[in-house]
């Protein structure tokens, strides 16, 4: 049989008859996106144990996904043997001390929720904990992208060898992975702009100040997201989260216009993590995808969130930052802040309140991520708790970068991917322009309307370069232009029009029809204006 017509193998074809001689154990499912792994637990597993008389708690981890499970379940007519709920209102029942009903089964859908958001969730270990200790249930952790937890979970020999199933994702639509350098990504975005006429590009970037800088280079030839509880101001203001008047709105540039054609508007869309949690985009025109997350779950998330039509010749090419050394230095040192404070919690108390309980060093623990209060409702009096999905994915991923810095990124990546991407990689080759990011973000703003907020943002931009202004004056900001860029860089700020008439936004609506809600406010014009 060729290649072409090779069968499709299922998770249900791995798996056989081997659910009926389950008994009170954990399951990994560690199977690829659209390899059947809803349609197992519902269909074959729900069907049986509706016969059997038993029940199943369907654990998901996003309101989309336990919508479509909830769907699926009704479909299948299974509404009185499988119970669809979210882990955040398992952990809310517990934090309450509601009763929870028994369950023969629990399916843990996504469960590299344990890891992933325990680094912004608090609450993550409380769940975990509840699935963990049951005793008189089959447990099914079932993910497409939990790695490093699924590996944890066979080391610890919490799950047997003969309960792990493995499916690889089918990447036959990706052409081609290239690893390549941080400073190499613009040159690579240029030449696929010039050369390639309509296709569309996704960069995951690991932090906000990556897509912040991005901004300063591309501008509006762009979209930019970021998850809308970010505490950053600005990245919020440039991913359209907040309007000119900072107030909160409901906007984003991912476009849903029909079943099949989930995207965005503009060529190139710089991204958080944020995306991986439940976006799925369906473009042909998303030819590019690039990652820069170094978290290993979390990158192959990342990789999966354009989702390829198989009717239609939807291919893509995949992108992998290749993260140095140093690099990964930074982030053991990170990690270790976030570990002494609690290692010596737990083996030293007393040591640890010498070092941590008065004195300077207090200060340190609000930016420790692990401890946490604990409040039930029912209870006034909380405590404080060590989360511990979150300690281990902290130890999780010291080990994860030790070994990185051992062997390098790429050889631990080499370790991690599925075998048919490996086979098809290459270090990307190109030439390197050396910018100055200070430049690329000027270039950016020049010719538009500089309102108050955005003269924050130049402040910010001044400082990021070492110059430390006391104020956000537009003599302070064109004298420190003069004194750094004199002879390389000519656009000045200018509040008033060369008659010497001041700027005042009069305009009611903007070109796109809207309210104008900068009306009557002043503003500046970064522009080279050439002597009368």
């Amino acid at each position: 049989m060729s290649n072409g017509n090779k069968k499709k193998t299922w998770v249900s074809n791995i798996i056989g008859d081997d659910y009926k001689k389950w008994k009170n154990e954990f399951v990994i499912l560690d199977c690829g996106t659209g390899s059947g792994k809803t349609y197992f637990c519902i269909n074959i597993l729900g069907k049986y144990a509706e016969k059997q008389g038993k029940k199943i708690l369907y654990l998901c981890n996003r309101r989309k996904l336990r919508e479509q499970v909830y769907g699926d379940v009704g479909n299948a007519k299974l509404q009185g043997t499988i119970y669809v709920t979210s882990y955040q209102t398992l952990q809310k029942k517990i934090q309450n001390q509601d009763g929870i009903d028994y369950f023969d089964y629990i399916v843990a859908d996504e469960c590299h929720y344990f890891t992933t958001d325990a680094t912004f969730n608090d609450y993550t270990d409380i769940s975990y904990n509840y699935v963990m200790n049951q005793k008189k249930a089959v447990v099914l952790f079932v993910s497409a992208t939990a790695k490093i937890f699924f590996k944890y979970l066979q080391d610890t020999k919490k799950v047997e060898s003969k309960n792990s199933y493995k499916l690889d994702k089918d990447y036959s639509y990706v052409k081609k992975l290239f690893y390549y350098q941080a400073d190499e990504l613009k040159s690579i975005i240029d030449d696929i702009l010039e050369n390639e006429s309509d296709s569309k590009i996704i960069v995951f970037c690991n932090s906000g100040a990556r897509i912040i800088e991005m901004s300063k280079i591309y501008g509006e030839k762009a979209d930019y997201y970021c998850s809308k509880t970010s505490r950053n101001y600005r990245l919020k203001k440039l991913c359209g989260w907040i309007d000119e008047d900072g107030k909160t709105k409901v906007n984003t540039c991912i476009k849903q216009y029909s079943k099949n054609h989930i995207t965005f508007d503009r060529r190139i869309l710089f991204t958080t993590s944020v995306l991986d949690n439940g976006v799925d985009l369906k473009d042909v025109k998303i030819k590019h995808v690039f990652t820069e997350i170094v978290d290993v779950d979390t990158m192959i998330q990342s990789l999966g969130r354009k989702r390829s039509l198989k009717d239609k010749n939807d291919t893509c090419t995949f992108y992998i930052r290749e993260y140095q050394k140093k690099g990964i230095q930074g982030f053991i040192n990170r990690i270790n802040s976030q570990l002494e404070p609690v290692n010596l919690y737990k083996n030293n108390y007393e040591e640890f309140y010498k070092t941590y309980g008065e004195g300077k060093n207090r200060s340190k623990l609000k930016h420790n991520n692990v401890f946490y209060n604990f409040f039930a409702q029912k209870n006034r009096q909380g405590e404080i708790r060590l989360n511990d999905c979150k300690y281990r994915k902290y130890q999780q991923d010291f080990e994860m970068f030790s070994a990185m810095k051992e062997i390098g990124h790429k050889a631990y990546l080499g370790l991690i991917l599925e075998k048919s991407l490996i086979d098809n990689s290459e270090d990307m080759v190109c030439g390197v322009e050396k910018l100055d990011m200070f430049i690329e973000f000027l270039k950016s703003i020049e010719g538009k309307r500089l309102y108050s907020d955005d003269q924050n943002f130049i402040k910010e931009e001044f400082e990021n370069i070492g110059l430390k202004l006391r104020y956000k004056g537009i003599n302070t900001f064109n004298g420190a232009l003069e004194d750094t860029y004199k002879q390389s860089y000519f656009c000045r700020f200018y509040n008033a029009d060369a008659e010497g008439k001041k700027y005042v936004d009069k305009r009611r609506t903007l070109p796109d029809g809207t309210i104008n809600k900068n009306r009557d406010k002043r503003y500046w014009i970064l522009e080279n204006r050439k002597p009368p």
